[in-house]
């Protein structure tokens, strides 16, 4: 385990680096006095102790700067982790299944992002895409969840309804309603298997389906349950506010996850690009191995048939050797970044001081958020693959929960994949998904084409 120290110098050591490659400071600049003498994001004193975040105020959000965006994630984290009945709050939202009465299936295999919404079955055809799997070999896992607002949204317009949606005004944006909007959750999960220390994680006992191997591809089946105990690993938050119907979406880590690529080599012309042999890091991670090369890192090996799965261990190999390719969600040589990655370091650090020490939500933090300059510009039938109204952290990626697809560019921040344009059936034989504001959700997405299904009863 590494010391908070150790985390903390290396944060400094990037930023001083990455904001000097941008050439936002100069050495004598970033003197400890010069850079406590900037402006600062932090956390407001209100928001502590933890157990009394109050909630963001969604209705009253204000995009007067980019720290604001930081602020709502950070206590939107806070608030969402606060101990309810023993476990954080999130965890006792609906998930998007539970609307239409199916079996909620909280834990779910990660398969590599894919720009189309993924159904029941797809997710269970993993071995196709990919499985993110720990140092232990156990696959990481993940579940989904809706908030009040977004689920009465859906049950009070009757979306889950195929012919409803169909009908639908496409300008449509998910609601506010009072203090709260629209919100959907992501969260990863990894099994703690024997000698794991997770005593800075928090851990809970749950039940997951076994993998099996079938047809030549590694599946989920949903009659042989396993129970175990998982430690939350990743979050990712995405939420309405005020002024901005595309919703902000931001993720957090363990800060023991993986290491920063730019730890290794970074030039001023290109931070992204690293020689394949460069060693990341000579410190182990919960998802890493000292001395992994960056060539070895991020590596899917279902894309080649080479992962395996002994069903009766339920352990896979290889194991993924995870690096997170940009600590902020922005190539540090982009000058144009600074100011939101700052912002977001300087958050980090403002929580981490104020929290409780025994608080085990202190060993996480923010990686970054992405947002709209103007959310008024939201519309049906956008791609967002190269829109210059995104804003924040434009390369953001979770490394528990976007592994795989942290360089394609395609592929590379939560509106590469969610976007507003017509959404084609995972199967020939469902009608598509026409554009619609409300396509910006996948939770969305996916619960349209889980009624077809339902009305062909072909969904478990």
């Amino acid at each position: 385990m590494h010391s908070r120290h150790s985390v903390h110098w290396r944060r400094h050591r990037n930023l001083k680096r990455a904001l000097a490659i941008a050439g936002v400071f100069t050495a004598a600049a970033f003197s400890p006095c010069a850079f406590a003498a900037s402006e600062k994001c932090t956390a407001p004193k209100e928001w502590f102790p933890h157990s009394q975040t109050p909630r963001p105020d969604d209705a009253a959000f204000e995009s007067t700067s980019n720290c604001v965006f930081h602020q709502w994630s950070w206590q939107m984290f806070l608030w969402l982790t606060q101990d309810v009945d023993g476990k954080p709050r999130f965890v006792g939202f609906q998930s998007p299944q539970s609307l239409l009465g199916l079996k909620q299936r909280q834990f779910l295999p990660r398969m590599s992002k894919s720009p189309l919404p993924e159904s029941l079955d797809e997710y269970l055809q993993a071995g196709t895409d990919g499985i993110m799997v720990d140092l232990q070999g156990r696959a990481v896992y993940y579940s989904q969840y809706i908030n009040d607002t977004f689920a009465d949204f859906m049950t009070s317009h009757d979306l889950t309804d195929p012919a409803k949606v169909q009908a639908l005004d496409p300008n449509t944006a998910f609601p506010i309603s009072g203090t709260r909007g629209a919100m959907e959750l992501k969260a990863s999960w990894k099994i703690v298997s024997e000698g794991d220390d997770v005593s800075d994680m928090f851990t809970m006992s749950t039940e997951v389906a076994r993998l099996v191997n079938q047809g030549g591809k590694i599946l989920i089946d949903e009659t042989r349950r396993e129970k175990v105990e998982v430690a939350l690993v990743g979050l990712h938050i995405a939420g309405i506010v005020k002024g901005h119907p595309e919703m902000i979406w931001a993720t957090f880590e363990h800060k023991r996850n993986a290491p920063n690529v730019i730890e290794a080599t970074c030039t001023a012309k290109n931070c992204a690009s690293v020689p394949p042999g460069s060693v990341i890091s000579d410190e182990d991670f919960t998802f890493y191995k000292a001395g992994t090369t960056y060539a070895n890192c991020n590596q899917n090996p279902a894309s080649t048939d080479q992962l395996k799965l002994d069903e009766a261990t339920q352990t896979l190999t290889p194991s993924t050797q995870a690096c997170r390719q940009f600590e902020f969600g922005n190539d540090p040589s982009d000058a144009s970044t600074a100011n939101n990655d700052k912002n977001i370091a300087d958050l980090n650090d403002s929580v981490d001081a104020q929290l409780d020490p025994k608080n085990v939500f202190r060993n996480y933090s923010e990686v970054g958020a992405i947002w709209f300059l103007d959310g008024s510009k939201l519309k049906p039938g956008m791609a967002l693959a190269t829109d210059d109204n995104l804003t924040g952290s434009l390369k953001l990626s979770n490394a528990t929960i976007e592994t795989f697809t942290q360089t394609q560019s395609v592929m590379n921040n939560c509106f590469r994949c969610h976007n507003t344009e017509q959404t084609f059936p995972p199967r020939m034989d469902l009608d598509p998904l026409k554009a619609t504001n409300l396509n910006i959700s996948h939770a969305f997405q996916n619960i349209y084409f889980w009624s077809q299904e339902l009305s062909q009863g072909e969904s478990k």
